[in-house]
């Protein structure tokens, strides 16, 4: 017994490095913890560094989700290239990004502009990532892999926002060494990403672009959910942060415990993908989804002082892990595609789709806060959310039920 566990100990390192999902998920792993201190710290960062009103946040984050608009001119030259190489690059991207916002942005129009290029990469690696997911996985256990990647990013988050908490609180470190970590993590994550071999349509040629009607509720849920995403994003923190005087350490902490909650409870809304349909899902999404933006919109007004900052986490907490549903809008593409060769470039499609509105929205939201204030955000929210409803109940029905 004593040598079979020897050597399944010795076994287990050559595992590593061949088994394919494995070495996917360790990138991805450490390519999270990279985010989890770059992108959980950055509401703060511009906040305690250029003192950034709400309107001009919101200008920024337009900037900043350009290449998503873009993405699908940015991926289209590399369609003959195999997508392990892309993401290689796009990774190191990424790292660029970080060390320039770290060290090379000593004001507003420099830190937007490197924000761009970290943007360029993350967008890039968001697709190429999604379809390797489709690539490793077959179509009755997909959602799992789905939720098993965005459980690891969770905890990848979770190490991030321990390091910004830590550091911080108790080292008292400043975002340039921070970020410097991060970067050092996106490039190890992009080393190991060389060691992943190509599978299925991962390795051959693409198709450049792909625009079908057959795909057109696919597109439609994009755009939603890109409203649904920008609005939450950006104007969820600044909420805790403006409004409620949240420091840097303080939703580190939030956070931390929100991908501790997203790390057990992803993989569980992946096998309800696989188990209850995408339909299910989407229109569960959307009924919590309404209530999540009452609550931002009314708690300030409607509940006693105590019990504000409490309800506000739990609907932080709670919408951060319903991002993962998106996932469901992939597994239902790789259902109805065509052929494998259009995957890639129809995921592209509807984040280009998706990042129009998630350009628009964060400058209208902006304008909205300032004008009206906070509440008028989140109720214009709640119109989006029963829209998704309406789209969600669209989907076919999973098949016997």
């Amino acid at each position: 017994m004593t040598a079979h566990k020897h050597h399944n100990i010795h076994s287990l390192v050559p595992r590593l490095f061949k088994d394919q999902k494995l070495i996917f998920l360790f990138s991805t792993f450490l390519g999270a913890a990279a985010t989890g201190i770059f992108f959980s710290s950055l509401n703060n960062f511009l906040v305690d560094v250029y003192d950034m009103s709400a309107d001009q946040r919101g200008v920024l984050e337009t900037i900043r989700e350009m290449p998503g608009m873009l993405l699908i001119l940015l991926l289209a030259p590399f369609s003959a290239v195999r997508e392990g190489r892309i993401l290689f690059g796009a990774t190191l991207v990424i790292a660029l990004g970080i060390v320039g916002v770290a060290s090379l942005s000593p004001d507003v129009l420099r830190v937007t502009a490197w924000l761009f290029v970290w943007s360029v990469g993350a967008h890039m690696v968001m697709t190429i990532r999604e379809s390797f997911c489709v690539a490793l996985s077959e179509p009755e256990t997909r959602g799992r892999l789905f939720g098993i990647v965005r459980s690891l990013r969770s905890l990848g988050t979770i190490v991030g926002a321990a390091c910004i908490w830590v550091g911080m609180g108790t080292l008292g470190l400043g975002y340039e060494k921070l970020y410097w970590i991060a970067a050092v993590l996106t490039l190890l994550s992009a080393s190991i990403v060389l060691l992943i071999k190509e599978k299925r349509h991962t390795g051959t040629k693409r198709k450049r672009f792909v625009f079908k009607k057959k795909y057109s509720l696919f597109y439609l849920l994009a755009v939603l959910f890109g409203v649904r995403k920008q609005i939450f994003i950006v104007f969820g923190p600044w909420v805790l942060i403006r409004i409620f005087d949240q420091d840097a350490p303080a939703m580190a902490r939030l956070i931390l415990a929100s991908s501790v909650v997203g790390l057990f409870l992803k993989p569980y809304l992946g096998k309800l993908i696989d188990t209850l349909g995408e339909r299910t899902v989407l229109i569960g999404d959307s009924i919590l989804l309404l209530m999540i933006c009452a609550c931002y919109g009314l708690a300030e007004t409607t509940l006693p002082q105590a019990l504000i900052l409490p309800c506000l986490f739990t609907c932080f907490i709670l919408d951060d892990s319903l991002f993962f549903l998106r996932s469901a809008h992939v597994t239902y593409l790789s259902k109805i595609v065509e052929s494998p060769d259009e995957l890639t470039a129809s995921i592209s499609t509807s984040y280009s789709i998706e990042h129009v509105v998630s350009m628009i929205a964060p400058i209208i939201a902006g304008l909205v806060w300032v004008r009206f204030g906070y509440p008028w955000v989140f109720f214009m929210s709640a119109v989006v959310a029963g829209l998704m409803f309406l789209a969600s109940s669209k989907l076919p029905r999973k098949a016997g039920r």
